[in-house]
């Protein structure tokens, strides 16, 4: 029985678990804090899965027989099952889009009853296993723009529906599965080249259109200033900063 436990645990982040279950707990007690009426009985008002920390608490549990079933299955089971599990995420995502509730501009969430359900939550980790998988092929080849290009089909594909279901907020989740692919191979210049870009967005709409001119041209000008040596060498790199500054300030 103990080598069974043995076998059961082995590889567990038991740190991570409990992170986890700390964060769960602060969770329901900041829920719980701002939700709560006076006057309502609190362990009553736990388990009647009609307060907000109460669903909370039962999708805790939920979450944790998830975590055993996960725990217990054939870890081959996910690898071999990772494209359907996707298809079933992008199908999901797309039934959004007739049967949807508009709850607070969102437009991502079914409502089953006294349940919503958003599929996009469910796609994040369907597009992590679908990519995992297809990274680790070994006809894989991500030094290949063909690769490349399949690879952030993966995550973009999602994040279009996500943005379409006006919750822009998760689609940038999405795009957090370019940094795996950095650690592939990914040009590290796509990476800034689109950190830049959405940098850019958000400071058209906190800046005004001049001052934001004036700073990218500050920005420019110090970027030249460092890269001098590298300048001076290739005359291109001088091109390509004059280029993304007119590209920025002409937007």
């Amino acid at each position: 029985m103990n080598q069974h436990n043995a076998a059961i645990s082995k590889g567990i982040d038991w740190s991570l678990v409990w992170i986890y279950l700390l964060l769960v707990i602060i969770g329901l007690l900041a829920v719980f804090g701002a939700t709560y009426k006076e006057g309502d009985p609190v362990l009553q008002s736990f388990i009647n899965f009609k307060t907000d920390y109460s669903k909370q608490l039962y999708f805790f549990g939920v979450a944790l027989i998830l975590g055993l079933f996960i725990l217990l299955t054939d870890s081959k089971f996910f690898s071999a099952t990772a494209n359907i599990w996707y298809a079933v995420g992008i199908f999901m995502m797309l039934i959004v889009f007739p049967f949807h509730t508009n709850i607070k501009g969102t437009e991502s969430i079914i409502r089953i009853g006294a349940f919503n359900f958003q599929p996009a939550e469910f796609c994040k980790i369907s597009v992590a296993l679908s990519l995992a998988k297809y990274l680790s092929r070994p006809e894989t080849d991500f030094s290949k723009t063909r690769s490349q290009l399949i690879a952030a089909a993966i995550v973009l594909f999602p994040a279009v529906l996500t943005i379409m279901q006006n919750e822009t907020g998760l689609a940038i989740v999405f795009f957090a599965f370019f940094l795996v692919m950095y650690r592939e191979g990914l040009s590290s210049s796509i990476l800034i080249i689109g950190f830049a870009a959405g940098t850019l967005v958000v400071a058209t709409l906190l800046l005004e259109k001049n001052t934001l001119a004036f700073i990218l041209t500050a920005l420019a000008l110090a970027v030249a200033w460092f890269m001098r040596r590298q300048i001076k060498r290739r005359r291109s790199v001088l091109i390509n900063i004059i280029f993304i500054w007119a590209l920025c300030v002409g937007m």
